[in-house]
């Protein structure tokens, strides 16, 4: 059975983790996966030390593709150091809302993949030529949830998350996470279970995603999938048509689309992004990898 290894920040919170987790669990037909983690929670020797633990697991392991996830500035630079010692053909992935970097020259030896079709081409001027896939979900609905009124703010706690825009818009039930303290009547969360965030999805009126910047948000395509309207930036590319839309200057544009919110369709507009049918177009992807270097060879 063919060996795919993925690369990434499996300790850290946030939607790549989430991503290489679920690609993990799900491995495509005919593959076996295993995972390297790039991260650590603590300070710079710590994660100097874990990027070194990770090359080295990358040059001297035994693997058919070398699935690496990144996102930009030092994460793209730390991942271009693995993916130069990798001794199977390398996917590089490509996760950021905000990839600035021309990185055609370093790229030309790797599979480099975005996120969706639109992505590949808004990057094409930095990375040349890409595929898309797009992120996958894998809803899991809690037992016993009953809808409630409170509008759901999920990130960590990072100025282009939202949280202080959130805060300004003075709504009556605002819940947030990725923080431990918040203005008077917003309930602060902090970092919450997995159980607990599908409860939250499932429970909220309405999740707001009020980032600078985004890829593809896996909290959009979560709670879409378990009947959650939202209500998202428009700095934010390639969201399915039944969420709605408002820019970042207008704060009574954000109040009235979060009290009227779409209801209809959310489940279905995910549809694509079943983790199941993911799997299936990575699994292609890495086929014709290894089918590609065989003929050359």
């Amino acid at each position: 059975m063919r060996r795919v290894v993925h690369v990434g920040p499996l300790m850290a919170p946030g939607g790549m983790s989430s991503v290489i987790k679920l690609l993990a669990a799900n491995p495509p037909k005919g593959w076996r996966v295993s995972s390297c983690n790039t991260y650590s929670r603590r300070g710079k020797l710590q994660k100097l030390r874990r990027w070194r633990i990770a090359r080295n697991e990358i040059k001297n392991g035994d693997f058919d593709i070398v699935h690496i996830h990144c996102a930009s500035d030092w994460s793209y630079k730390r991942k271009l150091s693995i993916a130069k010692v990798a001794k199977a053909p390398v996917v590089f992935h490509i996760h950021s809302g905000r990839f600035d970097i021309d990185t055609k020259n370093d790229l030309d030896d790797y599979h480099v993949v975005c996120l969706s079709e639109s992505w590949s081409k808004k990057l094409k001027p930095l990375i040349g030529e890409s595929i898309s896939v797009p992120n996958p979900v894998s809803p899991v609905p809690q037992e016993g949830v009953r809808k409630e009124e409170f509008t759901l703010l999920m990130g960590r706690n990072d100025p282009v998350k939202g949280h202080a825009f959130a805060y300004s818009l003075g709504l009556d039930d605002l819940r947030v996470t990725g923080v431990e303290n918040a203005p008077d009547g917003v309930t602060a969360l902090g970092w919450v279970s997995e159980e607990e965030k599908w409860r939250l999805l499932q429970s909220a009126g309405c999740l707001i995603v009020p980032s600078e910047y985004e890829g593809q948000p896996m909290v959009i395509l979560e709670a879409l999938s378990v009947g959650c309207p939202v209500v998202a930036s428009s700095n934010i590319p390639d969201l399915p048509e039944c969420v709605k839309v408002v820019g970042l200057d207008d704060k009574s544009g954000w109040k009235n689309a979060i009290l009227n919110p779409i209801t209809q369709g959310l489940e279905e507009s995910v549809a694509k992004h079943h983790v199941d049918i993911v799997s299936k177009q990575w699994g292609e992807i890495y086929d014709r990898i290894i089918d590609s270097n065989a003929s050359i060879e």
